[in-house]
């Protein structure tokens, strides 16, 4: 009887093991657009983990992509990537703007790509990001930011311990 049980149970592991997701990993794709003067922003995190930062910052539960999708989502998710991603552009200290968010159905439910912005930026001398991104939810989370401006490619790992990178051209 003891060992009629054992398949159920590695049954239920598997099952519970295929909708967890025990990397805390989000990443970030930095672009300066010369061009439109602008430094755009693609960030993908895991929709369970944003929701409950989210929460943590004092928001209500989102149900994102669901029926229940709270009716304020883009509001609070602009709110809490504008506290949580930061830039200083030349010293000064530049605002988010929220461009969009969307996640693919039919492949990748468990993530979500939201987009922002920073316009007017006519050059870059120097860039400051600072990225806590879900540092507070996950005490292993990880940030990986690839940046692209003025020619130079660099990647970034951000974590409790580092959350702030400057480059200088």
């Amino acid at each position: 009887m003891k060992y009629s049980m054992l398949p159920f149970i590695l049954i239920l592991l598997l099952i519970s093991s295929v909708f967890a997701h025990p990397i805390h990993l989000s990443v970030s794709e930095v672009n300066y657009n010369s061009e439109s003067k602008s430094i755009e922003v693609a960030q993908k995190v895991f929709i369970d983990d944003l929701e409950d930062g989210i929460e943590l910052m004092g928001g209500p539960k989102l149900h994102l992509y669901t029926d229940k999708e709270h009716k304020d989502s883009d509001l609070w998710l602009a709110k809490y990537f504008q506290k949580h991603i930061k830039f200083k552009v030349n010293e000064k200290d530049v605002k988010l703007q929220w461009v969009g968010r969307e996640t693919d159905p039919k492949h990748d439910i468990q993530a979500i790509w939201v987009y922002m912005e920073v316009t007017k930026i006519k050059k870059i001398k120097t860039l400051e990001v600072k990225n806590t991104v879900l540092l507070a939810v996950h005490n292993d989370q990880r940030n990986m930011v690839h940046l692209t401006c003025n020619e130079d490619k660099v990647s970034w790992l951000f974590d409790e311990k580092k959350i702030t990178e400057t480059i200088q051209w």
